[in-house]
């Protein structure tokens, strides 16, 4: 799921280098090799969940930094709201699908509206096809 290696690896030299920390003290201080960390900031290599972790702990990052390099790496933050800030309706259908008072069957039905409306789009989109996917905003 990964990707952005090298937005990843630009923010890394931000939050290193905000923080006057060699990339030699910030690999000793997160547990990796030296050249790791210059691995990690080219973009040559492409760091685990644990690995941004680490970093992130070995920085002091505070939660708001470390979602971003989390983010960066192309994984999901800790915070997942704060990826939903502009978008308050996906916010509102993740408390539905996790709300145990709701029947499960119910919740179910409703992840399966969403993955077929979901496939609808896609297909859509794919074969360009400009008539309305028959949902009403």
């Amino acid at each position: 799921m990964a990707h952005g290696g090298n937005d990843f690896g630009a923010l890394l030299k931000r939050c290193r280098e905000a923080r006057h920390v060699s990339q030699s003290k910030l690999a000793e201080r997160a547990g990796f090799d030296h050249s790791y960390v210059s691995r990690l900031e080219s973009g040559a290599r492409t760091p685990t969940r644990d690995a941004v972790d680490r970093l992130g702990e070995a920085l002091t990052l505070d939660q708001v930094e470390r979602d971003a390099l989390l983010a960066a790496a192309g994984f999901l933050p800790r915070d997942v709201n704060s990826l939903l800030a502009n978008e308050p309706v996906i916010g509102e259908v993740l408390d539905l699908l996790q709300d145990e008072s709701l029947p499960m069957e119910a919740r179910e039905n409703f992840r399966q509206v969403l993955k077929l409306l979901a496939q609808n789009i896609r297909f859509s989109t794919r074969t360009g096809a400009s008539e309305s996917v028959g949902v009403a905003a």
